[in-house]
């Protein structure tokens, strides 16, 4: 039978395997099937004399040429297989060919004179019983050897008659007869030593054979590998690890099920991507025209793709970068690191590497590098809820700078979070840069203005600004009698300045935009002409707006508004030092009134500073780079240092995201964003142009890519919060009752034996003892509420902050129960998110 269970037919005569296997069970008689062979050569030599076509090549797996068609002395005995494993088999010769293309009866294999011998002696046999079935030999014949003579005939003859013999010569024969038998139990002794000796030697000669096989199966090993290792010795200086274990392996053999998976390196799939990318053509026609080793389109497209798909430090989007990096020039090098961050709900998840608790109301933190004389842009640090640090700040940059990436700036949000971030980085008003790690040249810390026209709008909404020029309140409350007035004005309130838009504007701005923009300036001017009450609030706000409109409008620049009429453009519309002294007074004007104005929640005094950071870092980084840079730079387009770029992005993520009403897991919401990337085939994104230049279809890339989320903790299975406490009580007796005695109790009995009396502890679980009961319910009342934080570090600093106050406790068992609780906490979280979800989907 072939592999899967299928029968073997012969493609020259339609001898079937179904048939002729059960003809016979002498397997130098049986009728063998053959492959076709894979050696391009003695392939063509084989169709050439069964007289088939190259047509049938593509099923050849399944093409069988039978032993009928072979001269006997194509096959051998394998002696091998005789030897070690006791099996008889015949093979077929390396060189042998089927030249009898239409055989008229079985051909009988050439055998040695002593198998020939033994096979006659068989054949005869089987004549004889033959015959004596069939009824041809009576049943009274003796089939024996008539020219042997009979043992009964000679001892008949030689056995005197016992009636005339005396009673001396009947003694005298018992004496005769016994020391026959001794004789012969002697001899009989003698032959069975022999035997054992004999039979010794021959269980030795096989030991010796079956070592010396071994031993020969061992040298060819060990020369194979020499000759490997020589081979690997010799081309690892040309070959990578993938392609040196696929030039091992060889070709691929059509008659295997599956074929070797190589686990190639990410420098050799650089190498690739990089081949790719010079001619498509050219990587084809080596792959599978010279064979060379090579890995797959899928695999590279695999790779690419996997750059979204890990959280942390990414090793994989800092090569796609460098390939990209090596295609621009200096200018086009200099770069910002965006600090992005959307909201993505995500399930309760425990991140063991930072020691941290993910989810439900999660934030995606996407670290992105943005070109800033040039549109390209690439995210290369991915992660949930991350609480951004300056040594890991100066990390990337330094790896950015070792790939060729010039860091000059970092651009942050503007809300109350990231005034953490410039804590940890250590910047204000005053000092708005840090010194790069390697260099020591200044990287500026700058804030988004499409985020800073947000907060402005939100603040507004919410308690509003103080002027202290006039000691003027502008806000939500001093505005709407004014806009309940007028029917336009009430448009303007209800859909800008009502508190329900502020879930909106967290996620876009194009509400901000819209409300802070010369159509809502003309309407505050027109009311401050017809409100003599409100006049001066009015005026006010209307040139506040002015100054919101074209400070924003100057931060969002782009270089593709420069052309041959720049000068008739507004200079807010062109990259900042185009028209640096008149851009400069739009910048002073803003600065002047950040200095004054005051937020009525002081929570929200971020705002002032980050628009002061902003226009310092502006001034300096234009400076910095004209030095630098001499006669290169005419202006910086600030829209690429900007988050605006990136918007579009994430926008479609969260849509993507939306569309489904289930909470998703992390690993969801990453393939979600290499699904957008990957989607958004007209944005910058470095992964997006090396798959475009490197010809990439794209189509089915992305199938099978998402990655399994963790398994939950199978020691804690169905535990709820109500029964933690408990379980892990005994948990950690059946876990760690051998170490510690005092964890457990066990049942003992009082046996009496001789007067003396013997303690013997009985079969059965043992119970936790009530010191650990009492132990474990402290650990417990520690836990409830603490599990609820999402700070990083959180076991570590729970396990010390316990051992600080029972010093005596055992560290292990500490770990042991505050780990297994953040499991069971975990797994009843997302309990009650699946169960919140399906009433959802119910109703």
């Amino acid at each position: 039978m072939g592999k899967g269970g299928s029968p073997r037919v012969c493609s020259l005569c339609q001898n079937r395997s179904s048939v002729t296997d059960t003809q016979t069970d002498d397997a130098f008689e049986r009728i063998t099937y053959h492959r076709f062979p894979a050696n391009p050569q003695r392939l063509d030599q084989w169709l050439e004399l069964c007289g088939l076509s190259k047509d049938i090549i593509p099923t050849l797996s399944y093409k069988f040429i039978c032993s009928n068609h072979f001269e006997p002395e194509c096959f051998e005995r394998d002696l091998r297989a005789e030897l070690l494993y006791g099996t008889k088999r015949i093979t077929l010769k390396k060189d042998a060919l089927p030249t009898i293309r239409v055989p008229k009866q079985q051909l009988k294999r050439k055998l040695t004179a002593a198998d020939s011998c033994e096979e006659d002696d068989r054949q005869k046999r089987k004549v004889q019983v033959d015959k004596l079935l069939n009824g041809e030999i009576p049943v009274t014949e003796e089939i024996v050897n008539p020219f042997r003579k009979r043992a009964c005939e000679d001892s008949s003859s030689r056995e005197p008659d016992k009636s005339d013999m005396t009673q001396s010569e009947l003694l005298q024969r018992i004496e005769e007869l016994e020391q026959q038998t001794m004789d012969q139990r002697k001899e009989i002794t003698q032959l069975q030593r022999t035997i054992d000796s004999k039979t010794e030697r021959i269980n030795f000669a096989k030991a010796e054979m079956v070592n010396a096989a071994i031993s020969l199966q061992e040298l060819k090993d060990h020369a194979n590998r020499h000759v490997n290792e020589r081979i690997t010795e010799i081309l690892s200086g040309r070959f990578g690890d993938g392609q040196l274990a696929t030039i091992m392996a060889g070709p691929p053999d059509g008659s295997e099920d599956t074929f070797l998976q190589v686990l190639w390196t990410e420098a050799e799939l650089v190498q690739a991507l990089k081949l790719r990318g010079i001619s498509k053509e050219a990587y084809s026609f080596l792959r599978h025209q010279m064979h060379y080793p090579l890995p797959e389109d899928a695999q590279i497209e695999r790779w690419i793709h996997g750059a979204y798909l890990e959280t942390g430090h990414n090793a994989t989007a800092l090569r796609i970068l460098q390939i990209h990096a090596s295609t621009l020039n200096d200018i086009e090098l200099i770069c910002t690191l965006n600090l992005l961050h959307i909201s993505t709900p995500a399930r309760y998840r425990y991140d063991s590497k930072r020691d941290q608790i993910i989810g439900p109301n999660a934030h995606l933190h996407c670290l992105t590098v943005q070109g800033l004389f040039s549109t390209w842009q690439q995210i290369v640090y991915i992660d949930f809820d991350l609480s951004v640090g300056r040594e890991m700040m100066e990390k990337l940059i330094t790896d950015l700078y070792h790939i060729g990436c010039k860091v000059v700036a970092i651009t942050t949000d503007c809300d109350q979070t990231t005034v953490d971030v410039w804590r940890t980085l250590d910047v204000s008003s005053e000092q708005h840069y840090i010194r790069h790690p390697v260099t020591g040249h200044s990287v500026y810390v700058y804030a988004c203005p499409d985020r800073t026209l947000v907060a402005i709008h939100r603040v507004l909404v919410e308690d509003g600004f103080l002027m202290q020029e006039n000691n003027l309140l502008v806000s939500n409350a001093t505005l709407m009698p004014f806009m309940v007035r007028y029917s336009a004005s009430c448009g303007i309130y209800e859909r800008y300045l009502s508190r329900e838009i502020l879930q909106n504007v967290a996620c876009n701005s194009t509400l901000s935009r819209e409300f802070i923009s010369f159509n809502t300036t003309n309407t505050l001017r027109m009311l401050s002409s017809v409100e003599a009450e409100g006049s001066d609030l009015l005026s006010t706000l209307t040139t506040l707006f002015y100054l919101f409109i074209d400070w924003y409008e100057l931060c969002t620049a782009d270089a593709c508004s420069v052309d041959n009429s720049a000068e008739l453009q507004l200079i807010t519309k062109l990259p900042y030092g185009m028209c640096e002294d008149e851009q400069n007074i739009v910048l002073d004007g803003m600065f002047d009134v950040m200095e004054t104005i005051r937020c009525a929640d002081s929570d929200n005094d971020f705002l002032p500073q980050a628009i002061l950071m902003s226009i310092n870092s502006m001034r300096k980084l234009l400076a910095d780079l004209r030095a630098t840079y001499p006669g290169q730079i005419g202006g910086i387009p600030m829209l690429r240092m900007s988050t605006v770029p990136m918007n579009e992005t994430l926008l479609k993520l969260q849509e993507r995201l939306r569309q489904d009403s289930k909470t998703h897991s992390v690993n969801d919401i990453l393939y979600s964003l290499c699904k957008t990337v990957s989607c958004a085939r007209q944005s910058s994104h470095a992964t997006n142009n090396l798959l475009q230049l490197g010809g990439f279809s794209g189509e089915g890339s992305l199938e099978n890519l998402r990655r399994e989320d963790d398994p939950p903790d199978p020691d804690v299975p169905y535990v709820s919060d109500q029964n933690a406490c408990s379980f892990l009580t005994q948990f950690a007796v059946a876990r760690l009752g051998h170490k510690y005695d005092y964890l457990g109790e066990r049942s003992v009995t009082i046996e009496q034996n001789n007067g003396q009396y013997a303690m013997k502890a009985t079969d059965g679980d043992v119970r936790p003892s009530e010191v650990w009961k009492e132990q474990a319910k402290r650990l417990e009342s520690y836990l409830r509420k603490a599990l609820n934080e999402k700070k990083a570090g959180l076991a570590s600093g729970l396990i010390d902050f316990i051992l600080g106050r029972h010093p005596r406790m055992a560290r292990d068992l500490v770990e042991l129960y505050v780990r297994k609780r953040i499991a069971i906490k975990m797994q009843s979280l997302n309990s009650k998110l699946d169960a919140v979800s399906a009433q959802t989907t119910d109703s």
